[in-house]
């Protein structure tokens, strides 16, 4: 018999889940909060003497792992093998603390105590995403993490539910619940829009998460049709490469793609710590040179390059037809950071391209529904969600 509570459900990131059987207790990702208010402490977890057996990550986002350094020593965690090395690369270039962790590869079983732990994956915007199924053997819960079908991945959803049938009880993010807005697109459906803007501007800055692996492809299909190059800082140059290596997917990377270039921010320039300049900085040498600002270019940008920005004005030669495109969340926009950076790239002469280019890596209403129908579950928890739609309902039930 499973017993399943959750921590946080009621907003959007921070969400905690916890699954637990007659011999053994386990949680489901432990991340920040994207209102900056402060994580719950759990006792047995992250104080106290340890009461779990395990805790699982679905994903690298800091919604879902980013206080992951505060479970207690001798809890183990479990995280998917690529998934764990582009988090290790995330934190050297923020300056997290790393984490131990156990890693396994998609398809494989843990067994923790009672509990057989089965991971699958998922389309969403950060690469590698799980969901897992839990059972004891007698009753089996579905924990989709994040999820999503209009990703270049996205048509393997419903085969992989399909798959897995029916269980006892879904535990499902309901982000877009209640959301029928444009972000709700298709991501092939970007890269007209992205190509629009290209014929239009000979520099292209691309305000998104240097780890939207989806995004990034759609920006060279975009660069193809106008023949601009892409370049990636040194920090988003990193993660496609460790993915080629790891994967040999055929995602942009600076290895083996011509037209894909690196740039080296002056804030990773800037850093005093030693170590990380040997490791990252002066990686990609041949495809850095100062040459390919002087070509059309898209590049990912963000708040903390505003110097380079404003050096790409003073030099003035470079930005000769600019514009900045937002291509993430639009809650960060409301941050006073966010703000002020967009008010100061526009007095550099950069035009603000009105219109986000976005979609959401987070499942529609319908496919949630259609998830449900599939699992057909006597129970659903729906979680990382404002929707109090769910609750008036009766659907989201808390034990």
């Amino acid at each position: 018999m499973l017993k399943i509570k959750t921590y946080g459900g009621e907003k959007i990131g921070g969400c905690i889940t916890e699954i637990s059987s007659k011999n053994a207790k386990v949680i489901l990702d432990y991340g920040t909060n994207l209102d900056d208010t402060k994580q719950i402490n759990i006792e047995g977890l992250t104080k106290g003497k340890s009461q779990y057996d395990a805790v699982f990550i679905s994903h690298y986002h800091l919604d879902h792992i980013g206080e992951i350094s505060n479970i207690l020593d001798g809890i183990p965690i479990y995280i998917e093998e690529t998934t764990k090395k582009l988090y290790d690369v995330i934190c050297d270039f923020s300056s997290r603390p790393r984490i131990k962790a156990k890693t396994f590869k998609f398809g494989e079983d843990i067994q923790i105590k009672d509990l057989k732990v089965s991971s699958y994956r998922v389309d969403h915007s950060a690469y590698n995403s799980t969901m897992f199924t839990i059972t004891d053997g007698e009753e089996k819960a579905l924990y989709m993490g994040d999820f999503r079908d209009n990703g270049y991945t996205g048509h393997k959803l419903i085969p992989t539910i399909k798959e897995i049938g029916q269980v006892d009880y879904l535990i499902t993010e309901g982000t877009n619940i209640g959301n029928n807005t444009h972000i709700l697109k298709k991501e092939e459906s970007l890269v007209n829009e992205f190509t629009d803007i290209c014929n239009k501007y000979n520099q292209v800055f691309v305000m998104m998460s240097a780890s939207n692996i989806d995004r990034i492809t759609t920006m060279l299909k975009a660069c193809n049709k106008t023949k601009h190059i892409l370049i990636q800082d040194i920090y988003m140059a990193h993660l496609t490469s460790l993915i080629y290596e790891e994967d040999k997917k055929n995602i942009p990377n600076p290895i083996t793609f011509d037209n894909v270039m690196v740039y080296r921010p002056r804030y990773f320039r800037n850093k005093k710590d030693k170590k990380f300049k040997e490791k990252y900085l002066h990686s990609f040498s041949d495809k850095n040179k100062s040459s390919i600002l002087y070509r059309p270019f898209v590049m990912n940008i963000r708040t903390s390059m505003l110097n380079d920005l404003e050096m790409f004005e003073f030099k003035g030669d470079i930005l000769t037809n600019a514009c900045l495109i937002y291509s993430m969340w639009g809650g960060y926009k409301e941050k006073e950071e966010m703000k002020s950076f967009i008010e100061k790239v526009q007095n550099l002469g950069i035009t603000l391209i009105e219109k986000d280019i976005h979609t959401s890596g987070h499942a529609s209403e319908d496919v949630i529904e259609k998830v449900k129908e599939l699992v057909s579950p006597k129970e659903i928890f729906t979680i990382h969600t404002e929707s109090n739609r769910e609750k008036e309902n009766g659907n989201k039930k808390y034990k």
